[in-house]
């Protein structure tokens, strides 16, 4: 009897697994089934969110880049001593007409005698041409140079519609010919720029294809030496662009871009960072004389691209590095580009104490080196610009400049120490406010996960 009650206490045991194993599978069933018709039937906000900020994200991607980079600045003949870079249209605001901006550079001594028309919808429209020599000249480098450097404009005082080309002649060459070069239009069509600042990015009203950016950053790898020990560390070019990025800068407007190692290109290919590569085939030759004259091109060809386009920017060669006391953009009414609001709206160009810092290759982070030579001189300032006047103001040598105490910020100039001063070398962090220091700590740390 106890064997039968045994093996039907089995029975019972073996069944009751079945039914169970039976029931989770549909159950199974039923949850996979529910999972997808509970998707397709909802309004998941979140989802819908990130689906259209991804959308969002590559739209403004393509505008800026779009905005940055087309058309391609390249130097190109105009006439039989004269190159061309880049071409910019302003439209006048409180009259009709306006005038193209074009960045020209002429054999020393060579006679100026151009003219110019726009090209309107497939029709020619006359325009007077004038020029002068940057204002710079005859101040920087006016020894040994072969070149001299111009800005050309040709002006219209009727309103024809929106020029595609602007086109050039030179009445002194042995052969008359129209040269035409793409404008890039320094305003955004149709643009009316949002008056909220205190967003990181910020689109216009009237022109939903516009999208102003905090800051970028135009660097210079026209005059950088990128055979120096800096330029041959991977880790320390890819930490210009990281320390930056930390800051709230996403997009880089390169000049020779070509001259970035594959290395490093790849490397920044994973992050977020946005390259715009502009190149930059100088025509005359450059020498240590002309490198101030030339940063003076990449300058005045950065501001214009960058107008209506970004709150702040600057132009760095990459062993330069800033360190403000906050972030560019951020939630809080600390961020960098509220704090020089407060100054007057006539104030343009702030300037930044700078260290040359002594740079050791066998070091993992730049900010690990802390020892500076008081002694070296700078050869320029650096100057963060704020784009809210217009272009005429901002390329002129004499506009409002503010310099900013250190507890603001301040920059590295990273160099070889070969010849250290009769005043020894210094630790940098002696002169920093802690709250300032921790902010810097703060940068590093985030880096260091990245590298």
């Amino acid at each position: 009897m106890r064997k039968y009650q045994q093996l039907a206490l089995l029975l019972i045991s073996c069944f009751s697994v079945g039914i169970l194993m039976m029931y989770k599978s549909e159950n199974n069933r039923l949850k996979y089934v529910l999972k997808y018709v509970n998707f397709f039937g909802r309004n998941d906000a979140a989802v819908l969110r990130r689906l259209q900020n991804g959308t969002d994200t590559e739209d403004e991607h393509q505008l800026l880049k779009t905005a940055f980079s087309k058309p391609l600045p390249v130097w190109q003949l105009i006439g039989d001593s004269f190159h061309a870079y880049s071409a910019y249209w302003k439209r006048n605001e409180l009259v009709a007409g306006g005038e193209a901006h074009v960045i020209v550079v002429g054999r020393k001594g060579a006679v100026v005698d151009f003219r110019c028309n726009f090209d309107v919808g497939g029709r020619s429209v006359q325009g007077k041409f004038r020029f002068q020599r940057d204002a710079t000249e005859g101040v920087v480098d006016d020894s040994g140079a072969t070149f001299t450097y111009y800005n050309f404009f040709c002006q219209v005082s009727r309103n024809f519609g929106q020029p595609e080309y602007v086109s050039f002649s030179d009445t002194t060459a042995s052969t008359k010919r129209q040269v035409k070069l793409r404008l890039r239009y320094v305003k955004p069509v149709n643009a009316n720029t949002n008056s909220n600042k205190d967003t990181k990015t910020t689109t216009t009203n009237s022109s939903p294809g516009h999208v102003r950016l905090p800051a970028t950053i135009c660097v210079d790898l026209v005059s950088f030496n990128m055979s120096s020990p800096f330029a041959r560390n991977a880790d320390a070019m890819l930490q210009f662009f990281l320390f930056h990025q930390a800051l709230g800068v996403e997009h880089f407007l390169v000049y020779n871009y070509d001259e970035l190692s594959e290395n490093v290109v790849g490397l920044l290919e994973r992050t977020k960072l946005q390259l715009y590569g502009l190149p930059f085939n100088f025509p005359f030759l450059q020498t240590n004389t002309t490198t101030a004259r030339i940063r003076q091109l990449i300058l005045s060809d950065c501001l214009l691209r960058n107008v209506n386009y970004a709150g702040f920017t600057m132009l760095l060669t990459p062993n330069e590095i800033l360190y403000p006391n906050a972030r560019f953009a951020s939630d809080t009414t600390r961020a960098l580009q509220q704090q020089l609001r407060h100054f007057s709206p006539e104030t343009s160009r702030f300037e930044l104490a700078t260290f040359a810092v002594c740079f050791d290759d066998h070091k993992k982070l730049l900010l690990d080196n802390v020892q500076y030579d008081p002694e070296i001189k700078a050869p320029y300032k650096l100057l963060l610009y704020r784009l809210e006047l217009p272009p005429t103001q901002l390329l002129l040598p004499t506009a409002s400049t503010v310099e900013l105490p250190l507890s603001s910020g301040f920059a590295h100039r990273y160099v070889d120490c070969q010849h250290v001063g009769k005043d020894g070398l210094h630790d940098w962090r002696n002169g920093v406010r802690e709250d300032l220091m921790d902010h810097i700590n703060t940068l590093r740390n985030e880096v260091d996960l990245l590298i």
